[in-house]
C-alpha cells in the first residue's frame, strides 16, 4: 500500500511555504536591483559585480548546510525526533564557521577579485566596496538557512516564510532610506540590516517552539547526525553549488569585459531567472525531505515515487512560469529600470530567458532527490561539466567572440542547463528502477 501512496499533497504542503520563503530570499535581491535601478541606475553595475563573488560564497556555504535538511528528515523517518535537533545545533556551528571564513576571504581579496578577471579599475573599486559590506551579512544569512533547513525537515516551513517576508519589509524600508544618498553601498547595508532581523527572529522562534522539546532544540546532548555525516552530504553539495554560482559569476565577469550596459542587462535577466528558480528550489527542498524520510523508513519504492512526483510538479510550474514571462515581457523590463533603452533590451530577450526555466528547474530538483538518497557526488560532477566547463566557454564564445552580448550569455545558460538536466535525469531513472537503498552511516 505504501508503494502506491500519492506524494503530491505532502509535497505541496512543504513546497508551498518553502517556495515562498525562497522567493523571499530572491525578493530581497529583487528589491535591491529595482530600488537601485530606479533611484541610482548608474550604480547597477557596481551592485551586480559586488553581488557576483558574494553569491558564490553564500551559495557554497548553503550547500554545506544541506546535510541539516537531509539528515534531520532522515532521523525523523527513523523515529529519532531528537536527532533533528542535533542536526540543527551542529548545522548552526557550521553556518557560523563557514560564514566568518567567507567574509574574511572576501575582505582579503578586495579589488583584486575583480581586476584579476579584466574588470577595469573604474568598475572594480566601487564594486569591491559593495562586496565588503555584503560580506558582513553572510554569517547572518547562513544562520537563517540552517534554521530553515531544520524547520523544513520537521514540516514547519511556514515559520521561516513569515520571518523571511518580515525581513523583506525591513530591507525595503532600509533601501528607500539609504539608496538615494549612498547608492549600491546603501543597498548593501540594507541587506545587512535585514539579515540581522532574519537570523535573530528565526532563532528566537525556534527556541520558543511549543514542541521544541520533542525535537531537542533546547538540549545540548542527544543521539543524532555527527559533523562527519553532515559534511558527507554538505561538502558535495557545497562544491556543486559553488561551481554553479562561480560559473554564473564568471558570466557576469564576461559581461563586465564587454560593457557596463551588458552587465546591467545580464544582471536584471539573471535576477528574474533566479526569482523563478526559487520555485524550483522550494520544490527541490520538499522533494529532498520526502525522499530522505522514505530512505529513513527503508522504503526505496516511496523514495522513487517521491522523487518523480517532485520532478513532475516542478515541470508544470516551470512551464507556467515561462508563459508568464513571455506574456509580461515589456512590463517586466519597465519594472526593473527607468532606463528606456535597457528596459527594451530586457523585454526583447525574455523569450530566451523563458527557455532556461524548465531545464534549470529540473536539474536542481533531480540533484536534491539524488542527494537525499545518498548519491552525493554524482550531481557535483554533473554540475562541474555543465556549468564550470561548458557554460563559461560557450558564454564567452557567444557573447564576446560572436558579439551576441546578453543573448549569448543566456543561450549558454539554456544549453548548459539542458545538459545538466538530462545527465541527472538519466542517473535518477537508473537508481529509481534499481529500487536499492543507500548505505547509511552517521559517524
Amino acid at each position: 500500500m505504501a508503494a502506491t501512496r500519492s506524494f503530491v499533497a505532502p509535497l505541496l504542503r512543504i513546497a508551498g511555504p518553502t517556495a515562498l520563503a525562497r522567493l523571499g530570499i530572491i525578493g530581497m535581491g529583487l528589491v535591491d536591483v529595482i530600488v537601485v535601478g530606479q533611484l541610482t541606475p548608474d550604480e547597477l553595475p557596481h551592485q551586480a559585480l559586488g553581488w557576483a563573488p558574494t553569491a558564490v560564497f553564500v551559495v557554497a556555504a548553503i550547500g554545506l548546510l544541506q546535510g541539516v535538511q537531509v539528515l534531520a528528515a532522515r532521523a525523523l523517518g527513523e523515529g529519532n525526533t531528537q536527532g533533528a535537533g542535533v542536526a540543527l545545533r551542529r548545522g548552526l556551528v557550521l553556518a557560523l564557521v563557514a560564514g566568518v571564513a567567507s567574509a574574511l576571504a572576501m575582505w582579503a581579496a578586495g579589488e583584486n577579485l575583480f581586476t584579476l578577471f579584466g574588470i577595469s579599475a573604474e568598475l572594480a573599486a566601487p564594486s569591491s566596496r559593495v562586496m565588503a559590506v555584503l560580506a558582513l551579512s553572510i554569517p547572518l544569512h547562513l544562520v537563517y538557512i540552517a534554521g530553515t533547513f531544520f524547520l523544513e525537515a520537521i514540516k514547519k516551513p511556514g515559520i521561516s516564510t513569515i520571518v523571511m517576508w518580515g525581513a523583506n519589509i525591513v530591507n525595503l524600508v532600509l533601501n528607500l532610506w539609504w539608496v538615494p544618498e549612498h547608492g549600491a553601498v546603501g543597498s548593501a547595508w540594507a541587506t545587512v540590516g535585514a539579515r540581522v532581523f532574519l537570523a535573530g527572529a528565526l532563532l528566537l522562534w525556534i527556541v520558543l517552539l511549543r514542541d521544541g522539546a520533542t525535537y531537542g532544540v533546547r538540549k545540548l546532548s542527544a543521539e543524532g547526525p555527527s559533523y562527519r555525516a553532515l559534511l558527507a552530504v554538505g561538502v558535495a553539495a557545497a562544491v556543486s553549488q559553488a561551481v554553479e554560482a562561480g560559473a554564473f559569476s564568471a558570466m557576469t565577469v564576461i559581461a563586465g569585459r564587454i560593457s557596463a550596459d551588458v552587465v546591467s542587462g545580464y544582471q536584471i535577466i539573471l535576477n528574474l531567472l533566479a526569482l523563478i528558480f526559487m520555485i524550483a528550489l522550494g520544490l527541490s527542498a520538499a522533494t529532498a525531505v520526502l525522499v530522505s524520510e522514505a530512505i529513513g523508513r527503508r522504503s526505496p519504492e516511496d523514495a522513487a515515487r517521491a522523487g518523480w512526483t517532485g520532478i513532475g510538479v516542478n515541470a508544470i510550474g516551470m512551464v507556467l512560469a515561462s508563459i508568464v514571462v513571455l506574456i509580461f515581457a515589456e512590463p517586466i523590463g519597465r519594472l526593473y529600470t527607468a532606463d528606456v533603452a535597457l528596459a527594451a533590451l530586457i523585454a526583447s530577450l525574455m523569450w530566451i530567458a523563458s527557455l532556461a526555466t524548465l531545464p534549470d528547474g529540473t536539474q536542481v530538483v533531480v540533484a536534491a532527490a539524488l542527494r537525499a538518497r545518498g548519491d552525493n557526488w554524482f550531481p557535483t560532477f554533473s554540475h562541474i561539466v555543465s556549468y564550470a566547463i561548458v557554460m563559461p566557454i560557450l558564454g564567452y564564445w557567444l557573447a564576446e567572440h560572436q558579439g551576441m552580448g546578453v543573448a549569448g550569455l543566456l543561450f549558454a545558460i539554456v544549453w548548459s542547463s539542458v545538459l545538466s538536466g538530462v545527465i541527472l535525469l538519466l542517473r535518477w531513472g537508473a537508481l529509481a528502477r534499481a529500487k536499492t537503498l543507500p548505505v547509511i552511516t552517521e559517524n
